[in-house]
């Protein structure tokens, strides 16, 4: 599966709720250390690069390495393996700082959404 960025001509518009996601992408990034270990068997395909995942949850996910051409609000394809489980969607950028980012689900179909849940209620029960 190949992952799309679609980045905004013109005047940059914003996107509802859009403030409070960059808010709360901020607040996690600055309470996380920089240097956060990537999580282990997990890991996301976007624009054909296989990144790190330093955090992920019902909302969002951090990651690390990626060289590419998305910015902030801008939305993309990716693919997140999760305890064994491929989950699918799309997710709108809220910041990006030297080879990290934050990002924000924004389109996650409802299947893929209950598959997240159960993947990650799996890897709480675990910890």
């Amino acid at each position: 599966m190949t992952a799309t960025a679609q980045t905004q001509t013109g005047p940059i518009r914003s996107l509802p709720g859009t403030l409070s996601l960059l808010r709360w992408l901020g607040r996690l990034w600055r309470s996380r250390p920089h240097s956060s270990p990537p999580l282990l068997g997990v890991s996301v395909l976007v624009n054909g690069q296989k990144l790190a995942v330093t955090e992920v949850n019902g909302s969002g996910m951090c990651l690390l390495g990626y060289r590419g051409l998305l910015n902030p609000q801008d939305r993309f394809s990716f693919v997140l393996s999760l305890g064994g489980s491929d989950i699918a969607g799309e997710a709108i950028v809220g910041w990006r700082q030297a080879g990290a980012m934050g990002v924000a689900f924004y389109d996650l179909p409802g299947a893929e959404r209950d598959r997240l849940g159960q993947c990650l209620s799996q890897r709480n029960e675990k910890a």
